[in-house]
């Protein structure tokens, strides 16, 4: 399976997200690979600097161009990760075109949410499910957004990633701790099945 984590605007935790789903997956014995499609790099370099660290990520992490995406082959039995950039249309419409799934990972602000409206409009006629990332779950953002994806008839995940200081300081480490993005990935399993 290949999942692309898209978003328009930046900051919204696609990178974070991406490795994470990557991390829970190799937990569970499958064979992962990440796809850097952001030329920033943010995965490439999250991978080098936990090398660096001696902890090697349980996953490989290359770096792609948007040309590069559409010739990627796919492997049977393995998930393909691929980290897009945010306003880079090329690599983000590469992605969308080659990905059997496409999450788009968002806060629950309404400067995040009012992005999420031109990102469902580049994913139009393909599976694609937001997730709720970063956020504290007992507030009226939260619950206000939920409502708001679900009055619009936007799939979500039903899983929502905490906001946690300890997920922004697992920058360049080999995370250990999932804060429910091993729930989101038991999701995309379930999506995988459907």
């Amino acid at each position: 399976m290949r999942v692309a984590f898209i978003h328009t605007k930046g900051g919204v935790g696609k990178t974070t997200s991406a490795l994470m789903v990557a991390t829970a997956a190799a937990a569970e014995g499958k064979k992962v690979t990440v796809f850097d499609a952001d030329p920033q790099g943010s995965a490439t370099r999250w991978a080098e600097v936990a090398e660096q660290r001696g902890e090697q990520l349980p996953f490989a992490v290359t770096f792609v161009t948007a040309e590069q995406i559409s010739a990627l082959p796919r492997q049977e039995d393995a998930l393909q990760i691929i980290d897009t950039p945010p306003g880079n249309a090329e690599s983000i419409q590469s992605a969308i075109d080659t990905a059997d799934l496409i999450v788009i990972p968002s806060g629950a602000s309404p400067m995040d949410l009012d992005r999420v409206w031109p990102t469902l409009d580049t994913v139009t006629g393909r599976p694609a499910g937001v997730l709720l990332t970063g956020v504290l779950m007992h507030t009226k953002f939260y619950t206000e957004a939920r409502q708001l994806l679900e009055d619009q008839g936007v799939p979500t995940f039903y899983n929502a990633i905490p906001q946690r200081e300890e997920i922004k300081a697992s920058f360049g480490m080999a995370p250990t701790r999932l804060h429910g993005y091993d729930d989101v990935y038991r999701e995309i399993v379930e999506i995988e099945e459907m």
